[in-house]
């Protein structure tokens, strides 16, 4: 008897295992894509920081050109 139950126990497992591999496989598959979204955006994240970076140095020197202009205007 006792076999009989272990027996059926492992038959339901297998076929539970069975059943759910495409879910298992999507989920890694998900898993995978939501990973390469995540570095992906990281990436993007570094490459607009750079560009911020950049704005902000042009943003001084037009400040600077400015100033120097006025100080000519100024010496006129």
């Amino acid at each position: 008897m006792y076999w009989l139950i272990r027996h059926g126990a492992k038959v339901l497992n297998n076929a539970i295992g069975v059943g759910t591999y495409p879910l298992q496989q999507q989920f890694k598959e998900l898993t995978s894509t939501i990973k390469q979204l995540n570095n992906n955006f990281e990436e993007q994240r570094r490459s607009l920081k750079k560009l911020e970076d950049e704005v902000e140095e042009h943003d001084k020197a037009i400040l600077l050109h400015d100033e120097k202009i006025k100080r000519l205007e100024g010496i006129k």
